[in-house]
């Protein structure tokens, strides 16, 4: 129970540390809230770390330029992924740190170049990738009044079958989400998590989840904030929440905890818990890369983890990213196997475009940014691969759950999960069944369809209302379920 005091609290200044555009950077702009990865260190001659928006550098040790994290993708013929990599730590010389069995067949490992050249070779292989680090934003503010948020109200989930749901009692949309993230406040009485796993060392632990930095549970409450007279209201009002976390206290996450988590979450779907199955994922991470072909095989193991992933019944939601630039260049956004969200601004909760652009006492038409227009921060789709998997949500202003209490953000890593709840409520209402592919197909038909039946439902960069050169895609919604 949270007490009066943080209840009435005004509504914190938006904080992040994502990109901006790169015309708004020095115009003193706010930056959207981001999860971002940088190459892993030592294949940078020198490493870069950011520390208050500044680049700080320093020349690696020799430890660090002779050895590296490096993800070891096995030949689907290996049946055994730990005895693989038993017998290869004894010819190679290495250490092998986590074995994946589900989402990759493989481990993640400590090697230098040359030893991941010698095994790039072995028969059993079949490709071999340097991990990379990402990064953690600053932490969110804290303190907001119980309400439906207008983001909420944008999205029409106050007149469509959440409302049905709810009736049946407050736990009846029954889809398990993954939040792959920072944790989540598991003490939070507006949350319905139901555990979780810490895959910050590249092996899942299985732990009660926590937030230290509260970007997974300002996540999770756009997904399933419970409808409780308490706080505020997700997509998918009390969904059963999942915590992966892949961050640690410093915000830094490697990409071997993002396989961990991929692995893990794929991993409910193949055991004989059926009441663990994790139906979607949200994963709110932006970082360089491109499409690659052949679901990333042989060169990108994140790509080919997500992909397998899918295969085993897995929608994966994902942020677009914060530069307000094209997303072809940007992972996992780009890779066609998920849905990407665009974020747009909406500061009342209807269409039409009339409000002013006003988040309590942040004013955002200074920074060029309307109501029911695109956030001026979000990426956007241009090739026709891309433009087939983006769809947009709310993600200016977003008022959500943060460890002890409530606050507001912004960043298309809230758009993302304002999507992934929409998925889990279309599922739980029995308008997207099959596979993870045709769950995302028919999620996809049924949005763009409502948006082409209710032209004003949309917003000023949807297809409908189109801005040459950016595709933002159709409004999530949550009325045609």
């Amino acid at each position: 129970m949270f007490s009066q005091a943080s209840r009435k609290a005004s509504k914190p200044q938006l904080t992040s540390v994502a990109p901006v555009p790169r015309s708004h950077r020095r115009s003193g702009l706010p930056r959207p809230d981001m999860l971002r990865f940088r190459p892993a260190l030592a294949a940078l001659g020198a490493f870069a770390l950011i520390v208050g928006g500044g680049l700080v550098t320093a020349a690696p040790s020799a430890a660090a330029v002779a050895a590296q994290n490096y993800i070891v993708v096995l030949k689907d013929a290996v049946v055994d992924p730990a005895a693989a990599a038993a017998a290869q730590q004894h010819a190679y010389g290495f250490t092998a740190s986590k074995v994946y069995r589900n989402a990759v067949n493989g481990y993640s490992a400590t090697l230098t170049a040359a030893q991941a050249q010698r095994l790039k070779a072995d028969p059993n292989v079949d490709f071999v990738t340097a991990g990379r680090t990402f990064q953690q934003p600053r932490d969110l503010g804290a303190a907001a009044s119980q309400q439906t948020p207008l983001w909420r109200a944008r999205i029409a989930g106050t007149s469509s079958n959440v409302r049905k749901a709810l009736d049946k009692g407050p736990e009846r949309i029954n889809v398990n989400v993954a939040v792959i993230d920072s944790g989540i406040d598991a003490t939070h009485p507006d949350l319905n998590v139901k555990g979780g796993v810490d895959c910050q060392s590249g092996s899942p632990v299985d732990v009660t989840p926590v937030d230290v930095l509260g970007h997974g549970t300002f996540v999770a409450g756009v997904i399933g904030a419970r409808n409780n007279g308490l706080g505020v209201v997700g997509t998918a009002p009390g969904t059963p929440l999942w915590s992966v976390r892949v961050v640690d206290d410093a915000g830094l996450i490697s990409e071997k905890s993002l396989i961990c988590a991929i692995d893990w979450v794929t991993s409910t779907n193949k055991d004989d818990d059926d009441d663990n199955d994790i139906a979607v994922a949200n994963i709110s991470i932006a970082g360089g890369g491109t499409d690659t072909p052949n679901c990333g095989k042989g060169t990108d193991a994140m790509h080919y983890a997500i992909c397998r992933s899918v295969r085993a019944g897995v929608t994966y939601a994902v942020a677009a990213g914060n530069a307000g630039e094209d997303f072809a260049n940007t992972v996992p956004a780009t890779y066609d196997q998920v849905l990407t969200a665009t974020a747009m601004g909406d500061f009342d909760g209807k269409a039409g475009g009339l409000a002013a652009p006003d988040c309590g006492t942040q004013d955002f038409s200074k920074y060029g940014q309307k109501d029911d227009e695109p956030a001026f921060f979000s990426n956007f789709a241009t090739t026709h691969d891309d433009k087939a998997h983006t769809v947009s949500g709310p993600g200016v202003c977003m008022v959500s759950t943060v460890p002890g209490g409530y606050g507001v953000n912004h960043g298309t890593s809230f758009a993302s999960p304002a999507v992934a709840g929409s998925v889990a409520l279309c599922i739980s209402q029995e308008a997207c069944t099959g596979s993870a592919k045709d769950i995302m197909e028919e999620y996809l038909h049924l949005t763009s369809g409502y948006s082409k039946r209710h032209h004003n439902y949309g917003f000023a960069g949807d297809p409908i209302h189109p801005i040459a050169l950016r595709y933002y895609g159709y409004l999530t919604e949550t009325v045609s379920f």
